[in-house]
């Protein structure tokens, strides 16, 4: 005899078997369509066993969810942090090094102070020779106009930096808004019980673009919303977004954060937190550590370069080099020569008369033959050692330089321009590592919480067979069913 309630239980579970295969369908489904989404992870449909008084009753599902790393995750966010740096430091010291060209070539700071030094030595050989002394003019002008060049292309970089500044804090509150409204609905759904993976992985992928941006920590909340810490631990966006804000200014060698450049803040663009020093790595920490350390420091350098050897000729006897108000600016403080490597040119005095190279400032000489004051620059201000300021340099007087404290000038240039250069190659160096790096552990979290559709379209073909085993189940028993009623008649 068929037994009723046991057909009614049979059914009912594969009721239930039929309703599960088809959200698990769903799920794998959208597991495929997603397969090439930026920031999708796998998602899994729980379900557990529908028991009562001992006896299994089907099975139930429950909620959808993801399959992601934590500790990977974030490990893997820090490296974005320090690619991104690197990738803008490379960039902008790569433009450095453009601004240079080859260390070898003619045009190379070091070479053109060696040709106005053979300059000078040709003229000690025929001090009246006004031909010799205009071309001695003219060289001192191109190592004028060289640092010039240099100086203002350094100057150049540092705005366009600060530019990017700019447009990153953009973008960063653009994420921060996307993760602060991502938040109110995942806590919403907490509350209520639920999951939401899909709004999860859009918001996962916001906090990677910030991470790009600059060095972050993440903590997960009770509620399921996040809260953005800066590289210190101090929170940047907890309960309620706050924009960061940096008020537009104009970049030149005498400003400096803090200072003359206005501070990064968070909150009310006047009255906000100053985060300028906490917002390390990342895009936006590169941007600031170019802005506010390695390109101060190289205008600091051609400063010192600049300052030191028009002193050093006007303590000679031979005003050469001023600035545009014809004043040679002091050796201290250091911060009296910032920028004077922007407006260094030969005197007017000198371009006017070309004799006085020979005779000097008093304008006095032994006869058209002394080539005192000549020997004096060739074998003592171009051909010894000079002494350098290598600390307190800057607009605030912060920035240390690691060339020699203590060489000749064409030395000095060449060590100047090889340790600008070198910056560039290190960047290189590291930035190749880090992405190395950061690749093999995007390659692993891929692999650990990605879609791997080989796996997908086997679990495709389980559910498609046990979703034809519960519909047997189903059709076993409307015949059952049927033969039973017909008895029953």
């Amino acid at each position: 005899m068929v037994d009723e309630m046991g057909l009614d239980l049979s059914l009912r579970t594969a009721m239930s078997g039929l309703r599960t295969v088809q959200k698990g369908l769903d799920t794998v489904s959208s597991n495929i369509a997603n397969a090439d989404t930026p920031g999708y992870t796998r998602k899994v449909l729980t379900q557990s066993t529908v028991v009562m008084d001992g006896k299994s009753l089907g099975v139930q599902t429950g909620n959808i969810e993801r399959e992601v790393d934590t500790a990977l995750q974030r490990e893997t966010l820090t490296q974005e942090s320090r690619v991104s740096r690197l990738g803008v430091l490379d960039q902008y010291l790569g433009q450095v090094e453009m601004l240079h060209g080859d260390p070898e070539q003619e045009t190379s700071l070091g070479n053109v102070v060696n040709q106005m030094r053979d300059g000078f030595a040709k003229l000690m050989d025929s001090p009246s020779s006004i031909p010799l002394q205009n071309e001695v003019v003219s060289l001192a002008d191109n190592l004028a106009r060289t640092t010039n060049r240099l100086a203002e292309g350094i100057n150049t970089i540092r705005t366009n930096v600060q530019g990017e500044i700019e447009s990153a804090i953009d973008d960063i509150n653009t994420q921060f808004q996307t993760i602060d409204d991502l938040n109110r609905k995942i806590r919403t759904s907490t509350a209520l019980g639920q999951k939401e993976p899909d709004l999860e992985d859009k918001r996962d992928e916001a906090v990677r673009l910030v991470a790009e941006q600059i060095d972050i920590n993440v903590m997960k909340r009770s509620d399921g919303s996040i809260a953005i810490l800066d590289h210190y631990g101090q929170p940047l966006l907890e309960d309620t977004y706050k924009p960061l804000s940096i008020a537009t200014t104009v970049i030149s060698p005498q400003v400096a954060y803090p200072g003359g450049i206005p501070p990064i803040r968070l909150g009310d663009p006047t009255t906000g937190a100053d985060v300028t020093g906490q917002l390390r790595g990342g895009r936006l920490g590169g941007l600031i550590e170019l802005r506010d350390q390695s390109l101060p420091r190289f205008q600091a350098q051609l400063d010192e370069f600049s300052q030191t050897l028009s002193e050093t000729f006007s303590a000679a006897g031979l005003t050469l080099f001023t600035d545009i108000n014809g004043v040679v600016p002091a050796d201290l403080p250091t911060t009296a020569s910032i920028g004077y490597a922007n407006q260094m040119q030969v005197s007017q005095t000198i371009r006017d008369d070309p004799r006085l190279l020979r005779d000097g400032d008093d304008a006095t000489s032994a006869g058209a033959a002394d080539s005192t004051l000549l020997r004096s620059i060739v074998d003592g201000v171009l051909g010894s050692g000079q002494t350098f300021q290598t600390a307190g340099l800057g607009p605030n007087s912060n920035l240390t330089s690691s060339l020699p404290a203590s060489t000749d000038f064409a030395s000095f240039a060449t060590e100047l321009v090889s340790y600008q250069v070198n910056e560039k190659a290190n960047a290189t160096s590291q930035l190749q590592s880090a992405t190395s790096l950061r690749d093999q552990l995007k390659t692993k979290l891929s692999d650990q919480s990605g879609v791997n559709l080989d796996t997908e379209v086997s679990l495709l073909i389980q559910l498609q067979r046990s979703y034809s085993s519960s519909a047997q189940v189903v059709s076993t028993n409307r015949q059952m069913f049927n033969d039973l009623i017909s008895i029953v008649r």
